[in-house]
């Protein structure tokens, strides 16, 4: 074995960045990933233990059996789960209340949680986004603000107004003027559709969003990010040039508040999560994406709707490159026992006293010939198969593994290029 280190040239550090396109299709209560079917395991109804339109975050318990038994019974489980002992450190799971971790738990009990962990886009319908409680003073009959009924959108009102110099569109309140009505989105009905990060990476890509309504299979409306500043236009339906929502890149949010009715003459459908009906319109889009509407809530011609959400996101991989050389006359020798020739004595001297191998031992002759019965001159040569990497103290800390051997002659030099994710 040859140990070499690397040189300042030899090890690159870059960032490796990626465009993963990304599509969600939302149809009778049901979200499709990447037009991506449910698949059935062996021993499990779903292989990744997860619904349609989710991902498994870890992609642990892949096609296994997730019920621990019964009570008082032995269990067959094979799933993982993940546990803590509770011990001095205090380390806990965020699902456990410190009042609960300390009065129902002793020292040595273990606590436990379960995979497999999902995420999936989430719809929310505010109608009067900014509304607040009201407190009823039962004494006085007087009435005060409370807190916010829709948290999520006042998480992200400054957001919105910060995004304000990109676009007007974004800003919480303007004033009207001749050429731009004016809004409040404090009083407006919000549709905001959640996308968690591990669909997009870093952000989502400008210019890639895409919103389609279709109304029995038909496109009805589309809704896209062409100026790439936020601003999501209508290109398909009866405004074109109109603006119907802003989408929030780096948050992962789609905000629409386009409130007109969509199509040439469809008609009012079931798609409030009340039963009633109304026309198709952008605020009810993604209607099913896990906010509770569906057939039972809604009505049977609910089905009558179907969305698609595509976009590209932005993946940002820090990457380091190595490159290992094995120069002329180096990287000679292996310690593969058939580097030497079969059949010779492996010890000259053997005692109580003294341990000694054979010093005239020979290497295998390795070179083929061409031509049958006839044997290639004898030519010092290896077979590289795996490269390891140690660090200052000679730990190992890596090990690369050739997907074929290589074969490396005395007299030639040979690069092997090594890449990590990081």
């Amino acid at each position: 074995m040859s140990i070499k280190k690397f040189s300042d040239k030899d090890i690159i550090q870059n960032t490796m960045r990626a465009s993963p396109e990304v599509s969600f299709f939302i149809f009778d209560g049901h979200v499709y990933y990447n037009n991506e079917p449910a698949q059935s395991g062996a021993v499990s109804s779903l292989v990744r233990d997860v619904p349609s339109g989710h991902i498994s975050l870890y992609e642990y318990n892949i096609d296994r059996i997730l019920d621990h038994g019964v009570a008082g019974e032995p269990t067959t489980a094979t799933s993982i789960y993940p546990f803590i002992t509770k011990q001095s450190a205090k380390a806990s799971f965020r699902t456990v209340g410190a009042t609960s971790y300390t009065n129902e738990f002793v020292y040595g009990d273990i606590l436990t949680s379960s995979y497999p962990m999902s995420a999936s886009i989430t719809r929310q319908y505010m109608a009067n986004a900014g509304q607040r409680d009201a407190i009823i003073n039962t004494r006085t009959g007087e009435s005060t603000t409370g807190a916010p009924v829709n948290t999520h959108y006042w998480a992200l009102r400054n957001r919105l107004n910060f995004y304000g110099t990109l676009s007007e569109h974004y800003k919480v309140s303007l004033s009207s003027s001749v050429n731009q009505p004016g809004w409040d989105k404090d009083t407006q009905n919000i549709n905001l559709i959640s996308i968690p990060s591990i669909f997009f990476g870093t952000q989502i890509q400008r210019g890639s969003v895409s919103l389609k309504w279709y109304f029995t299979g038909s496109l009805i409306g589309e809704l896209k990010d062409s100026k790439q500043n936020g601003e999501l236009i209508e290109s398909i339906g009866p405004n074109p040039g109109a603006v119907a929502g802003v989408v929030l890149y780096d948050e992962g949010f789609v905000m629409l508040t386009g409130s007109w009715a969509l199509g040439d003459g469809a008609p009012s459908i079931p798609i409030k999560s009340d039963g009633t009906s109304d026309n198709p319109k952008w605020v009810y889009f993604g209607a099913g994406a896990l906010d509770g509407v569906n057939q039972t809530s809604a009505g049977a011609n609910f089905v009558s709707a179907s969305f698609d959400l595509s976009f590209k996101g932005q993946t940002d991989t820090q990457v380091i490159t190595m490159f290992a050389h094995a120069g002329r006359g180096e990287v000679n020798y292996s310690n593969n026992p058939t580097y030497i020739k079969y059949g010779q004595t492996k010890v000259s001297v053997s005692s109580s006293m003294i341990y000694q191998e054979n010093p005239d031992r020979l290497i295998a002759n390795t070179v083929t010939s061409s031509y049958q019965g006839y044997d290639e001159d004898f030519k010092r040569q290896v077979y590289i198969s795996r490269v390891a990497i140690y660090d200052d103290n000679k730990n190992l800390i890596g090990l690369a593994t050739l997907a074929n051997p290589v074969l490396k002659n005395e007299d030639e030099a040979l690069t092997i290029k090594l890449k990590l994710d990081i």
